[in-house]
């Protein structure tokens, strides 16, 4: 009988992370001793209550290399290992999105990235459901070589190719994604409590109304259904979408079914089910794109968000650096959504919570869609981040934001942190921005940018108490002012008083 055992991650072309001790963990009988060896490196365990993990000692960038691990008479080898960076990819639809459905998936399927790797966690909702799902296609070790590249996120893959391309090592994603899920789907119910206990509020709830001797079986019959739904995620909607029938009842019984005890969307259910099955494999920090799931609750997601980094740093026992996406321009797709509170958020995040980084997708959005097609420059700003903020490279990684301002006469500079060599426009004039001079929005003004400075120019200026400048505030929006490095300008809302 076999007792040796490791997690399903740990599989032929797996990428481990270089320069930290690596988590090796799985069963053993025991009392067993463990021996992990990988290249030159060694590391061995006792066995206790059925378990073991061990930590290798820190290596540097290699492949080709083979891992084995021996307890008793048993041993396990998992060939075609490479070491390098490790991120993991986690997040909502815009995160799971495959690079098949890419705008520029047909140029990447030419690829032969040997060293660009992607593992994809099995889309695991309840205990059991493994048994109830094929995960054939899922939860192995691909390569970004010719069409397998498709099955990689896309952001992700994005990422981990300028990476690969910057640092020089192999590099590998760990997608841990959940389309349509709550950040709250990846914290522990310790979390939720004070003004995030709404959460758990509506899940007991919603699971009053429901009948448990059924409950099963109709989420099953529904993930069936959904799983065998066709859906064309490559086209892009030029209007808002009107769902057929067959949509429709799925989606109403979807409803019913929402915070069910086996769906995805329950509060707490991915983090037992997908998070902790995946920690502590050792990783350099997390690339993170969701918030559309949680437009409703916009007022606590700061605070969500803050919870969920905070749990996942203490499961990974690590200060783990968190690379985030603000959500792009966007207004309807089968219904109207208000992302400006959430950009906000996520943008105050930065700030309130330490190794916390941003990276606009404003100008990447599409008004009818809201999964962007362009997922390159969404990906590559999130590797410029992790190349100056984590690895110390001496680039512009950040976009552009208000740092003070000044009246001069009937106009107003505001001046920008990170506009590099200076600003320039796509396009003739600076959009969206809206002027508010004591209250009242103006129409009558101009607009134009040089250095690191935007100037705005009213009459109205010069003897106002108050004037505000508002840019990019508004679910769907034109962000056309970008920094030397070609980032755009974070949505703001500036005041000066007099």
């Amino acid at each position: 009988m076999t007792t040796l055992q490791l997690p399903r991650l740990f599989q032929d072309g797996m990428v481990l992370q270089r320069r930290m001790p690596v988590c090796i963990w799985g069963k053993a009988n025991s009392g067993s001793l463990v021996t992990i060896r990988l290249a030159y490196a060694t590391a061995h365990a006792v066995a206790t209550d059925g378990a073991f993990s061990a930590y290798l000692p820190p290596m540097e960038a290699a492949s080709g290399l083979t891992l084995r691990v021996t307890a008793d008479d048993e041993t396990i080898c998992i060939s075609d290992v490479a070491v390098g960076e490790v991120w993991l990819a986690g997040g909502q639809s815009n995160m799971e999105f495959l690079l098949r459905d890419d705008a520029e998936a047909a140029d990447e399927m030419q690829v032969d990235l040997q060293d660009v790797r992607c593992y994809e966690v099995p889309k695991i909702a309840y205990p059991g459901q493994e048994n109830d799902r094929d995960y054939s296609k899922v939860g192995i070790w691909r390569k970004a070589c010719g069409a397998e590249a498709k099955y990689f996120t896309a952001v992700g893959y994005y990422f981990a190719k300028k990476l690969r391309a910057e640092l020089d090592v192999p590099v590998g994603i760990v997608n841990c994604t959940w389309g349509g899920t709550s950040a709250s789907a990846y914290v522990s119910a310790d979390d939720l409590t004070g003004n995030l206990k709404p959460y758990l509020d509506r899940e007991a709830e919603a699971q009053a109304k429901l009948n448990p001797e059924t409950e099963l079986d109709r989420y099953r019959k529904l993930q069936h259904s959904m799983d065998n739904m066709p859906f064309d995620n490559s086209m892009s909607n030029l209007a808002p979408i009107k769902p057929d029938p067959a949509i429709m009842a799925s989606m109403a019984e979807m409803g019913e079914l929402f915070l069910s005890r086996y769906s995805p969307f329950r509060p707490c259910g991915l983090y037992e089910t997908m998070l902790k099955p995946t920690a502590p494999y050792t990783i350099s920090g997390v690339i993170w794109y969701q918030g559309e799931s949680d437009a409703a609750y916009a007022d606590t997601y700061e605070a969500l968000m803050q919870a969920m980094i905070a749990r996942w740093r203490a499961l990974w026992k690590a200060e783990l650096p968190f690379l985030i996406v603000q959500l792009a321009s966007f207004e309807e797709m089968m219904e109207p959504l208000d992302f400006v509170p959430i950009r906000a958020a996520q943008e105050r995040l930065t700030r309130s919570c330490e190794k916390v980084w941003l990276a606009c997708a404003m100008d990447a959005g599409m008004r009818y869609d809201i999964h962007p097609k362009h997922k390159r420059p969404i990906g590559e700003r999130l590797a410029a981040q992790a190349l100056s903020k984590v690895y110390g490279k001496a680039i512009l990684a950040d976009s552009p934001a208000p740092e003070g301002a000044k009246r001069e006469g009937d106009k107003l500079v505001l001046r920008f942190a990170h506009a590099g060599d200076g600003l320039t426009l796509s396009g003739e004039k600076p959009e969206t921005l809206e002027l508010i001079v004591d209250g009242v929005v103006r129409s009558a003004f101009s607009a134009s940018v040089g250095g690191n400075e935007l100037t705005i120019t009213s009459p109205e200026i010069a003897d106002a108490k108050s004037v505000t400048v508002a840019f990019c505030q508004h679910p769907f929006c034109t962000d056309n002012i970008y920094n030397s490095a070609g980032l755009p300008m974070l949505p703001f809302v500036y005041t000066l008083e007099a």
